[in-house]
């Protein structure tokens, strides 16, 4: 919803200054879906609301469930007939995730990830951004889901830092206490690498989490799966890596998806605890394994047993290390499965 819009809305249509209120109450804290819910407002009101200044900004089209029930991706139409997804996740039984796009693509085009294969059409709007957010907390009422829907992650399609005054207006609404009110840390922007952005991110919200996919720490294999490392070498990115850790002092979250006898071998978990070991303190840098979603690309995944053996490497090193949760993969849901067919470019 565009908050400014409604507002300017009500002031044209003459309503006193508290009917902002009533109706920011009533989406944002009510996760109501249609105006005509907000039985204060006048009928009028109401109708003209709907026209000039509707609720979302975007409308489901599909939403596909996992068995278990923790995984929901939808599917939804934006305003210009484009398309993008995003998936609600529940990792445990009173906690809710929603994983939102701020991008139809991605220009970064890492060899393992579907979203990647469309190539990016174009950058969300802010309102688009949030109201993900906002479609996930009417679908669980609408389901009668018990919980409240309060940890976002900025890992759906799209890089965030792209698109950087996009995602950073989105965030100062998600954080606003007197909308979504979402907590800064249990907020979460990941970044395939765009380094310039990092200390500038750092320094606009300090206590917002940052996650980096990485995915090797050789600059060869990395620039083979990761393009953007051409642009950013490790180098540039441990530069600004460090500045980030000395002004903020806030833990770093290392996303790397493991490919068979590509990077998941012994040298690069080597390769791996001899770069995180030049950037700071070990207690400050988090390392997530995952194990890779199989998509439309030439990579196979590793296996469990590769996972454990490379996850106690880094271990050893000093580093906490965990193998994350695939959720969602059986709807491709999960990491890198994001993609949108007629939208590709």
């Amino acid at each position: 919803m565009d908050a400014d819009k409604v507002a300017a809305a009500l002031k044209d249509l003459g309503q006193p200054g508290y009917r902002w209120d009533q109706v920011r109450r009533a989406v944002y804290d009510q996760a109501i879906e249609s105006y005509e819910e907000i039985k204060v407002l006048p009928a009028d009101v109401r109708a003209a609301l709907a026209e000039r200044a509707p609720i979302l900004s975007l409308k489901e089209r599909r939403v596909d469930v996992s068995p278990d029930q923790r995984a929901h991706k939808a599917l939804l139409f934006l305003r210009d007939g484009k398309t993008v997804e995003t998936v609600l996740l529940r990792p445990s039984p009173t906690r809710w995730t929603a994983c939102i796009s701020s991008q139809v693509g991605c220009a970064v085009g890492c060899t393992f990830c579907a979203t990647g294969l469309m190539g990016l059409d174009r950058t969300l709007t802010p309102e688009e951004i949030t109201d993900q957010v906002l479609f996930w907390r009417q679908y669980m009422k609408r389901q009668g889901f018990e919980g409240r829907l309060d940890n976002v992650v900025y890992m759906g399609m799209g890089e965030p830092f792209a698109c950087y005054e996009e995602t950073s207006e989105s965030l100062k609404i998600l954080l606003d206490q007197k909308r979504f009110g979402i907590g800064a840390r249990h907020i979460s922007v990941s970044t395939s690498g765009l380094a310039s952005k990092i200390p500038r991110f750092g320094r606009d919200f300090p206590q917002v989490n940052l996650a980096l996919s990485l995915h090797a720490a050789d600059d060869e294999l990395r620039a083979r799966l990761v393009p953007m490392n051409k642009a950013y070498p490790l180098s540039a990115l441990a530069e600004a890596l460090k500045t980030y850790l000395r002004e903020t002092n806030r833990k770093i979250f290392f996303e790397y998806v493991l490919l068979k006898g590509e990077n998941d071998r012994a040298q690069d978990a080597d390769a791996l605890a001899r770069w995180l070991k030049e950037l700071g303190p070990s207690s400050l840098l988090h390392v997530n394994l995952i194990i890779f979603n199989q998509t439309d690309t030439p990579h196979t995944p590793s296996d469990e047993t590769d996972a454990r053996r490379f996850q106690d490497r880094i271990m050893a090193a000093g580093f906490k290390t965990t193998v994350r949760q695939n959720l969602g993969r059986d709807i491709d849901g999960a990491c890198g499965q994001l993609v949108v067919l007629e939208n590709r470019v």
